[in-house]
């Protein structure tokens, strides 16, 4: 099962994915909850303890993972998508 959240700001994104990660992982399935958003609200909404929140990098900062894995350059058209400056 995938499942998106996506829409305006400050409706509420943030708090239904938490919501629905904790419910699902609680039902035993395994979840992989992405944030784009560099804040960290997400880890905060399912319960990561701050020593791990301390420890996360928000992954548009990772160029060059994006790079290796995408083939998209700073500027550039990768396979799919641009990786904006």
């Amino acid at each position: 099962m995938k499942i998106a959240i996506s829409g305006k700001g400050g409706v509420g994104k943030t708090t239904l994915a938490g919501v629905m990660a904790r419910l699902l992982a609680d039902e035993g399935r395994r979840v992989l909850a992405i944030d784009a958003d560099p804040d960290s609200n997400l880890a905060s909404a399912i319960g990561l303890p701050k020593e791990i929140l301390e420890k996360l990098t928000p992954i548009a900062s990772m160029t060059s993972l994006i790079e290796e894995r995408t083939g998209a350059k700073k500027g550039t058209y990768g396979p799919m998508f641009k990786l904006n400056p």
